[in-house]
């Protein structure tokens, strides 16, 4: 069977267009599991830094 012109172009552009909704969804998804990773460590180290301190020999700069 052979394929005219116009039927071999739009096969390429729905190859390209697959493609690069493919690409868009696979980044997509790496920068979301990027995000919650970052916003874990964030929210452990803010829960860490809870509690009560005292302050012992206050650093200060003097100019």
């Amino acid at each position: 069977m052979r394929l005219n012109h116009l039927a071999k172009i739009g096969i390429g552009w729905s190859f390209i267009t697959v493609a690069g909704i493919a690409g868009f969804v696979y980044s997509k998804r790496t920068v979301d599991k990027n995000r919650y990773e970052n916003m874990k460590i964030r929210e452990r180290m803010r829960k860490s830094n809870e509690g009560d301190y005292t302050a012992e020999n206050a650093r200060r700069y003097q100019s």
